[in-house]
């Protein structure tokens, strides 16, 4: 929920900065309203987590590209805010803020291992559209690298002393490893997904997404200016790269998208104003700021805003009320938890293999190891299986069945004992 409303008020900041606090309003009102932000606000996952890390991410290389021009790596364009002291201008520093956005990249990745791939997605394409790929080898970025590096490596050290540096890593590959690979090997490489994950995205993004599309017109761009084409530019680089990685990823689920989320409904928000715009057909002059500044522009889609947040409004307080309350009540893992400690003796250790059920062993509320070989189970050990650990034989087969109980999703969660 924190991280959630971090990324409202960071999108808003970077909107307002280029384009006004009009726009930036709607921007920080439209972001949260996809059916993804709905479904995943009130759940208590790491993937909103992920989103408020990458939008921080982003949102200061953005201040700092923008910055850029003052330091005199590009040409400034007018507009670019400064300081002044003793009556004279000086540019803002881009370091602090190339420093805070791989800070960010570091803490997002200690938070879910994908965090690198969507920054890098994003300015990666960025720098290669504007032709300044070199910033990527200049002391600013390697600096902050370094300093990202350094937090990384730091809790890396920190956990394989708990842990051990060899289980560190056998954790890291398969949960890598789990991405990468087909839900089911039997049937090889997903092809249909290819076609239907964008789409899915899409629609769970609607209706700004339908405004999205909108701004891969042909000279769409030059109704901007400078700072808003750079705007518009990392908006793209933030939502189709990405998009176009996770398609490809054959293991992917809708959620794992949602770190994109804010440059996906930041196009929408840029493709809103341009078809509200009076004259949103004219490529002739940077007139999309201006035009949604008159009145007439400004309560035409004022209105349509107003009338989609009611809506909104409605939908939400029913979704928390009612859906995530039923959700809850149906998966609620208490009473899962205390089941499975009533078939546990107390004192007894409980070993673990591929369950990530957290829900579950939260509510166990006892000691519980994680082991990655079958046959280094203790004799007479408790142990919980999956449906794919028990089914395969070979390696779990020596194990006796104990309680045969169903997790918060209703999958088999299967309590065992080493003979």
């Amino acid at each position: 929920m924190i991280a959630a409303t971090v990324a409202v008020f960071l999108v808003y900041g970077m909107f307002r900065r280029v384009l006004g606090e009009r726009v930036a309003l709607l921007a920080a009102l439209l972001l949260p309203t996809s059916v993804l932000w709905l479904d995943k606000v009130p759940s208590a996952e790491i993937d909103m987590t992920l989103v408020g890390w990458v939008t921080a991410a982003i949102v200061f290389m953005h201040r700092a590209l923008d910055l850029s021009w003052r330091a005199g790596v590009r040409k400034p364009p007018e507009s670019l805010s400064s300081h002044t002291l003793g009556g004279l201008t000086h540019p803002r520093s881009p370091t602090p803020y190339w420093i805070a956005a791989l800070l960010c990249v570091a803490l997002g990745t200690l938070t879910k291992w994908t965090a690198p791939a969507f920054f890098y997605l994003t300015v990666l394409p960025l720098l290669a559209w504007r032709g300044e790929l070199r910033l990527l080898f200049g002391w600013r970025h390697l600096l902050a690298v370094g300093v990202a590096v350094l937090v990384c490596v730091g809790w890396v050290f920190a956990v394989s002393q708990q842990i051990g540096y060899e289980s560190l890593v056998e954790t890291i590959r398969k949960e890598a490893a789990y991405r990468f690979a087909p839900k089911s090997a039997s049937k090889g490489y997903p092809w249909s997904d290819v076609a239907t994950y964008p789409l899915l995205v899409l629609a769970a993004h609607l209706p700004l997404s339908l405004f999205a599309l909108l701004t891969l017109r042909p000279g769409f761009s030059a109704k901007w200016d400078d700072r808003g084409k750079l705007l518009l530019q990392l908006l793209h680089c933030w939502t189709w790269p990405n998009l176009l990685f996770w398609t490809l990823v054959p293991n992917h689920n809708i959620r794992y998208a949602l770190p994109m989320s804010p440059g996906l409904m930041g196009l929408g928000v840029m493709g809103l104003i341009a078809a509200f715009s009076r004259d949103a057909e004219s490529s002739e002059r940077s007139a999309s700021a201006q035009s949604l500044r008159s009145e007439d522009s400004a309560s035409r889609l004022n209105g349509w805003v107003v009338a989609f947040l009611v809506v909104w409004l409605i939908a939400k307080i029913t979704w928390v009320q009612f859906v995530v309350a039923a959700r809850a009540e149906k998966r609620n893992a208490e009473p899962i938890g205390v089941e499975l400690r009533d078939h546990v003796p107390e004192g007894e250790p409980l070993y673990l293999f591929r369950l990530k059920d957290e829900g579950v062993m939260f509510y166990y509320g006892r000691p519980a190891t994680r082991l990655h070989d079958p046959h280094s189970l203790p004799s007479g050990a408790f142990a919980v299986l999956i449906r794919q650990e028990w089914e395969d034989r070979a390696a779990f087969g020596h194990l006796q069945l104990v309680y045969w109980m169903h997790d918060q999703q209703g999958d088999p969660l299967i309590l065992v004992r080493a003979p």
